[in-house]
């Protein structure tokens, strides 16, 4: 009687499960950095997002691989390599890519533009030069 084929579907289930609540998790913590008008909570959750990004983007490119080689298909090594997989594409979040930065300068522009119109805003006029600045390098590199 061979059982590796429920295990895996319940392993699959909590390895979904983590991915909703990383992505639920994102979604609070941007949130939280725009109502606190946190730089930090706002950068996190921007690298954050860059590696929910990566991982979804390196399972489904390892999707198009077909399946074989020298290794025997387990629903251990399955389980070893989507962790491995995971984790891989967490460091590469944390060194990134280029998104995660690329965001924190667009939202963190938005951020201050927003707070500058409702008043609620303590910074220097040095600052939000150099802020004004980042978002137009910015919109020239879009064009």
């Amino acid at each position: 009687m061979k059982i590796d084929g429920l295990a895996q579907h319940h392993m699959n289930n909590i390895l979904s499960t983590g991915q909703v609540s990383d992505d639920t998790g994102f979604e609070a913590a941007l949130k939280k950095a725009y109502d606190e008008c946190d730089r930090e909570k706002l950068k996190q959750a921007c690298i954050q997002f860059e590696s929910i990004l990566l991982q979804n983007l390196y399972k489904q490119m390892k999707a198009t691989i077909p399946k074989g080689g020298l290794l025997e298909e387990s629903n251990a090594r399955s389980i070893f390599q989507d962790m491995y997989d995971e984790e891989l594409m967490k460091q590469c979040g944390t060194r990134g890519v280029g998104i995660a930065e690329m965001m924190y300068k667009q939202l963190s522009a938005q951020m201050d533009r927003t707070f500058t119109t409702s008043g609620t805003d303590d910074r220097t006029s040095e600052e939000e030069s150099q802020s004004t600045i980042g978002a137009e390098m910015i919109d020239e590199t879009m064009d």
